[in-house]
């Protein structure tokens, strides 16, 4: 995964001179499936969050490309049908912490001279920094451990859907969502984990001259 930022890095650099950079941050709602359901395990999504840089590099008049590298975070809650009377653990939060790229082809379309609505679409890859699973008690106690090492695969790529607007051709509004296609399960023997995440966030583009 190293080896691919790099290369990717490298292609675009000479490029950066001629493009337009920026901020983005925003909040996740993220979860990840599995081919196989039980009656007695619920999955639910987790609220997180992610912050990035990007920069914008225009291909015609109303196309551009956003590559956006960002620290981002994904997961699960998972709870469990328990007997009246169990106190054992009541949910797990599992919680995985990506630094991920982003390569979305955008198109926009002006709806009037401050604003402009954008839709894209493009591919995804994201290297694993850290997983962590937080347990919480009926008690209402907690204790947060890391997964052990080959819990999980350390690349997760998949397509990335962008849209939403921008005024002034600075200040963004943007609806993510990220489509995993990696099978991110470590064990073999285990059923296949595929991440889902949605995002809103903000960004602004510090310059609006190509």
């Amino acid at each position: 995964m190293k080896r691919l930022l790099y290369l990717i890095l490298s292609l675009t650099l000479p490029f950066c001179s001629f493009a337009q950079f920026g901020i983005t941050s925003g909040i996740n709602l993220s979860r990840y499936t599995y081919p196989v359901k039980k009656f007695d395990v619920h999955r639910k999504p987790i609220l997180a969050y992610n912050i990035g840089v990007m920069y914008k590099k225009s291909l015609s008049e109303k196309i551009f490309v956003l590559p956006e590298l960002s620290f981002t975070k994904k997961g699960t809650r998972v709870y469990y049908d328990y007997p009246i009377g169990y106190t054992g653990p009541m949910k797990h939060v599992n919680t995985l912490s990506y630094l991920e790229l982003k390569l979305p082809v955008v198109a926009r379309l002006p709806l009037t001279d401050e604003y402009d609505f954008e839709i894209g679409v493009g591919a995804y890859a994201g290297s694993l920094i850290n997983a962590k699973q937080k347990t919480e008690e009926f008690d209402g106690s907690s204790v947060t451990e890391k997964f052990r090492e080959g819990s999980f695969k350390k690349m997760d790529a998949g397509i990335h859907f962008t849209t939403g607007f921008r005024m002034g051709k600075t200040f963004g509004l943007n609806v993510g969502y990220d489509l995993g296609l990696m099978n991110i399960e470590g064990k073999s023997e285990n059923p296949s984990i595929k991440t889902r995440c949605f995002s809103l966030n903000l960004s602004w583009i510090f310059s609006h001259n190509d």
